[in-house]
């Protein structure tokens, strides 16, 4: 047994080292937490040896496989693979030896001297250490070298998650692989994978054709999955297999009795009589027999020791208050039945409260007013900070985040804080933070690269934060650079979104301004980006224009309007000038319906183009361009 087990670091090397020789605090990210520099590098050769204590080789030779790959991948070193009772110079020795009573579960020590040393309480910290280790050498890609020292690290919370919206929008099972090994480099270990949802309900529409999907194929009701993408019992139970060989947890999300439009679709007779279509009918017994039949279908495919129930955003109506209490409490007990513990959004101070409540239920905390932080935990909830205010990205939607306030975030945000409510940070009923991509924006054409851009600049941030705290060490701009290197970890490539620039388009990449001034993730830059889900918008409460600047005088002869479906101008001209003084309307309409519209003219010559938005025709009342095209003809 290694004395670094039982002995202090500040004890071990206080006398061996002297401080001006120590190697400095590595890079990684999350921080370590505990660090005493040696003096010195290791290098880890071509034929470095990965060597299993013979004690642990059946729970540890998977990760012992997987460092082997990651090795490969990210310097080229072709390790192999052995047992032992002991590490050997220029070895990586992996052990569950470890007897620390005060490291947790997810904890790990790291020894770098003549060899490396990993060890762990569990096979999770055992694999976090290897992260730490393979981050170090994409740290120092020139010698694929590890810094002499001592560590121990461990989690400040343990829950470190990120929540993404595949109801909404499918995402591939492949996209979802890569996710959980993007994640397990930077130590977050609860992905969450909202499984149903819909469109927004609008009351001029048919709900019966409103988007609905739910991505679970399911043998008891196979009308229910959804058509244009789902996850076989197969590939669920392999992504869940890859994630949790990697320290990742995944959280299946079946959401009701609201956001439940696939359900009410294909059961029409439980929809609500009073609420809105993708409300589910309490009232009716029927409900929860149909409900604790899908959880019945699908609970044996989940790993995961717990399942979160959605419940969220059900009806504010005080009479609907004691159906909804009741619909908690009879799924939590049916899914406990089944062997598994219970999540659920926030909700229970809309309506009436928390009283009569099944308290053994896990809350995301996702906005105050649903469900007071403060409440919850006097009421005898833990909580999970999903607060939407600082943790919701909703792509392209213009409200919540494009991208989150990482320098916010990385500066000062806390798990344990919720606008200026604030706990104890050791407090027991916080365990940790998730944050969470909505894809609100039905139909619009961003892809997964598109979402994976939002997302990329925040999983280093909150993985900081939720397992190191406060940052001590390092400056933002010193971490951004950190983070930079480190990428997405290695086996994992998701490419740039596209730019498409169409043949001809002289208004791609070109100069504009807008009457709103506005510039950033919306301005009016963005409908000029040859990106197919990036936009423009404007206020659509008084009229707006904008004006392109083609560089140079040039014959043009039509524009393409790739208007935004449901915040357009009904009511709009197209003009062109020479000198941005004079100009000439060259096309109009007041029938604009929210299409691509195309408008030819002339041919005539022009320098500058001016789109005239004088009327909204979407009860947003916004103005928003995904691309504004201009060719010759």
């Amino acid at each position: 047994m290694s004395t670094l087990t039982t002995l202090s670091l500040v004890t071990i090397l206080a006398p061996a080292i002297v401080a001006a020789q120590q190697n400095p605090k590595p890079g990684v990210i999350p921080s370590i937490r505990e660090w005493k520099g040696g003096v010195g590098r290791l290098t880890l050769t071509q034929n470095v040896t990965i060597i299993i204590d013979r004690r642990d080789e059946a729970k540890l030779v998977r990760i012992a496989n997987v460092l082997r790959a990651d090795l490969d991948e990210i310097a080229k070193i072709h390790a192999r693979i052995a047992t032992g009772d002991h590490s050997k110079q220029g070895s990586i020795f992996l052990s569950l030896d470890c007897n620390d009573s005060t490291l947790k579960t997810e904890g790990y020590f790291y020894e770098a001297n003549e060899s490396v040393t990993i060890r762990g309480k569990s096979a999770t910290g055992v694999f976090y250490g290897t992260r730490s280790i393979l981050q170090m050498l994409e740290l120092d890609p020139r010698h694929h070298s590890v810094p002499k020292g001592l560590a121990r690290d461990y989690p400040l919370y343990a829950t470190r998650g990120f929540l993404l919206d595949v109801g909404r929008k499918f995402f591939d099972i492949d996209f979802l692989r890569k996710y959980a090994k993007f994640m397990s480099w930077y130590k977050m270990n609860d992905f969450q994978l909202h499984l149903n949802d819909n469109a927004p309900m609008r009351q001029n529409k048919d709900w019966k054709k409103v988007y609905s999907a739910f991505r679970l194929q399911s043998a008891v009701h196979p009308g229910l999955t959804a058509k244009d993408g789902s996850y076989s019992r197969r590939e669920f139970e392999g992504l869940q297999k890859l994630a949790n060989e990697r320290g990742v947890n995944i959280t299946p999300e079946i959401d009701a009795p609201a956001h439940a439009l696939a359900f009410t679709q294909f059961k029409p007779e439980l929809v609500s009589p009073k609420y809105p279509k993708d409300h589910l009918n309490l009232g009716l017994p029927e409900t929860q027999t149909f409900l604790n039949s899908v959880w019945g279908e699908f609970i044996p495919w989940f790993t995961s020791p717990h399942v979160h129930i959605g419940a969220d955003e059900y009806s504010s109506d005080k009479a609907a208050h004691a159906d909804y209490k009741k619909y908690i409490n009879q799924t939590a007990a049916f899914i406990k039945s089944r062997g598994k513990k219970v999540r659920m959004w926030g909700g229970l101070k809309v309506g009436g409260g928390a009283e009569g409540v099944d308290r053994d239920i896990v809350v995301n905390l996702w906005y105050p007013g649903y469900h007071d932080p403060k409440d919850a935990v006097k009421e005898g909830y833990n909580l999970i900070n999903t607060q939407d205010g600082y943790l919701y990205i909703v792509p392209f939607a213009g409200y919540y985040y494009q991208f989150l306030n990482t320098q916010f975030l990385y500066s000062t945000w806390m798990p344990h804080t919720f606008d200026n409510e604030s706990f104890d940070p050791s407090d027991p009923h916080i365990l940790g933070g998730m944050f969470a991509v909505w894809n609100d924006k039905v139909g619009y054409p961003y892809s997964a690269e598109d979402v994976h851009e939002l997302v990329q600049p925040a999983m280093p941030t909150l993985a900081e934060k939720l397992w190191s705290g406060q940052p001590k060490v390092r400056s933002y701009p010193a971490f951004q650079s950190d983070a930079k290197v480190l990428g997405d970890g290695p086996g994992v490539f998701i490419r740039k979104p596209q730019v498409i620039v169409q043949p001809g388009n002289l208004a791609a990449g070109k100069a504009a301004i807008a009457s709103d001034g506005q510039s950033g993730n919306f301005g009016v830059q963005m409908m000029l980006d040859s990106r197919a889900a990036s936009r423009w918008i404007a206020n659509g409460k008084s009229p707006q224009h904008a004006t392109i600047d083609l560089g140079t005088l040039t014959e043009v002869g039509k524009v393409m309007i790739r208007w935004v479906p449901d915040a357009y101008a009904s009511t709009y001209q197209v003009s062109v000038s020479v000198d941005g003084n004079q100009w000439k309307e060259v096309a109009s309409t007041a029938l604009g319906n929210g299409l691509t519209a195309t408008h030819t003219f002339g041919p005539v010559r022009a320098r500058f183009i001016r789109l005239d938005c004088e009327k909204p025709g979407a009860r947003d009342k916004q103005y928003s361009v995904f691309e504004f095209e201009v060719y010759r003809k």
